[in-house]
């Protein structure tokens, strides 16, 4: 169960959730309600599965970085889901490493759904930020104050990745961010070894999709195109140590 004071960010949530409900890669609304919190307070909640644990919890027990074909079948199946959220006609506007879950399921599958909708607008009219997004895991236009785009849900789960190769070229300030992250753009081939360009491959494709609009194809195929032979829906490999997930 998770509750909140706030109902605009209740709202925004439930309506993600209940258009979302049935797809694979969210979480399963049971129900909702409003209970008493005290005078003139109400606690507005939502009842869901459990989802999982924050990839980011996960990484600290995996040495906090991932193996390569782990990160490309972490990076398809983020992209898939985010990719059906946005055909649902939603932004996510908040994709970090603890809104991203990963289970091992019944069959011994390791699944991964995406949580924390609070921040969640249409995609269109793409919104215009109402406060400062700025952050780490956000793109160079978010940080620019640019209207959202689904460019920038995608952006940000580049950047997810990158955090577990780890590979951070952006600093830890927001002075720092809003130095590093236009030198980024230039040239992102530039901070990748040739196992990892396809994480540059990923980002100049999104970059030049904010110019000629989204292509499935286009940005599905850079996925098989740095190594042809490797399958990005294949299971994610892990062990388990005293009950806990490790992604190898």
């Amino acid at each position: 169960m998770k509750s909140t004071h706030h109902p605009e960010l209740y709202q925004r949530e439930l309506a993600v959730l209940a258009s979302m409900r049935g797809y694979d890669g969210f979480p399963n609304l049971y129900d909702y309600f409003a209970t008493p919190a005290g005078p003139g307070r109400i606690n507005l909640c939502f009842i869901t599965d459990y989802e999982g644990e924050s990839i980011d919890n996960i990484s600290r027990r995996s040495h906090g970085r991932f193996s390569t074909p782990n990160l490309v079948r972490i990076a398809f199946k983020l992209f898939w889901t985010l990719e059906t959220l946005h055909m649902r006609g939603f932004c996510h506007r908040d994709v970090h490493r603890r809104n991203v879950l990963l289970r091992r399921d019944h069959d011994g599958i390791v699944r991964l759904k995406i949580i924390d909708f609070g921040l969640s607008l249409p995609l269109e009219p793409a919104p215009f930020p109402e406060q400062n997004l700025t952050s780490w895991h956000a793109s160079l236009q978010v940080c620019q104050n640019q209207a959202y785009t689904r460019f920038d849900d995608l952006t940000s789960a580049i950047f997810l990745e990158m955090w577990f190769v780890p590979l951070n070229p952006f600093g830890a300030q927001r002075e720092e961010w809003l130095k590093r992250k236009p030198q980024f753009d230039q040239d992102p081939f530039a901070y990748f070894y040739d196992e990892l360009e396809w994480i540059a491959g990923l980002y100049s494709e999104v970059s030049l999709q904010r110019t000629t609009g989204y292509s499935h194809t286009d940005l599905f195929d850079i996925f098989y195109k740095f190594n042809p032979g490797f399958d990005p829906t294949s299971p994610i490999s892990y062990r388990v140590e005293n009950v806990g997930l490790i992604i190898d």
